[in-house]
C-alpha cells in the first residue's frame, strides 16, 4: 500500500496547482476584461461567466483531486502529525470557503446583476451587489493564500525542512 504514497502527493498536488493557477489566472483575466470590454456592464456579465464556468464542475474535480490525494496519505500513514492535523484544517477551510463563493455567493451576485441591470434605481440590490463583491473578494485572497499554505505544507513533507528527499509521505 505504501507504494501507493507517491500517487496520492501527485493526486493532491495536481488539484492543487489546478485550483491555485485557475485563481491566479481569473486575477490576470478579470482588470484585462474590465480594461478592454466596454460598457462596464458588460464586462461584468463577461467575467461572470468566466467565474460561473470556474465554479461550475471545474472546482468540484479539484475538490475531488485535493481530497483524494490527502485522504489517501491520511489513511497509508498512520503518524496523524501536528502538521498533518493543521494541513487537514486549511484544506477544510480552503474547501468551504471556496464552495461558500461558487455555490452561495456566485448565484446571488448574479441574481442582483440581474436585478442591477432591470432596475438601475434599484439602490438595495446595488448596496447587496457590492457588499457581496467584496465578500468574495476577500474569499477569493484568503482561499489563494490557504491554497498556497497546503501547497508548500505538502511539497514541505515531501522534500523536508532541510531541502533533502525523504523517502516515505
Amino acid at each position: 500500500m505504501k507504494r501507493l504514497a507517491p500517487f496520492f502527493v501527485w493526486l493532491e498536488l495536481v488539484g492543487l496547482g489546478m485550483w491555485i493557477g485557475g485563481m491566479a489566472a481569473l486575477v490576470l483575466i478579470a482588470p484585462t476584461v474590465f480594461n478592454i470590454v466596454k460598457p462596464v456592464e458588460m464586462a461584468g456579465e463577461t467575467m461572470s461567466r468566466v467565474f460561473r464556468n470556474f465554479n461550475g464542475a471545474m472546482v468540484f474535480i479539484y475538490i475531488i483531486l485535493i481530497a483524494a490525494g490527502f485522504l489517501g496519505r491520511w489513511f497509508l500513514n498512520s503518524s496523524h502529525t501536528l502538521s498533518r492535523r493543521i494541513e487537514a484544517g486549511i484544506l477544510v477551510a480552503l474547501i468551504v470557503s471556496g464552495l461558500y463563493v461558487g455555490v452561495v455567493l456566485g448565484p446571488r451576485m448574479q441574481e442582483l446583476r440581474h436585478i442591477k441591470s432591470t432596475d438601475p434605481s434599484n439602490t438595495g440590490a446595488v448596496v447587496q451587489f457590492d457588499r457581496d463583491h467584496r465578500v468574495a473578494e476577500r474569499l477569493f485572497v484568503i482561499n489563494m493564500i490557504l491554497g498556497l499554505s497546503v501547497l508548500f505544507m505538502v511539497l514541505r513533507e515531501l522534500v523536508g525542512s532541510d531541502g533533502m528527499k525523504k523517502g516515505s509521505l
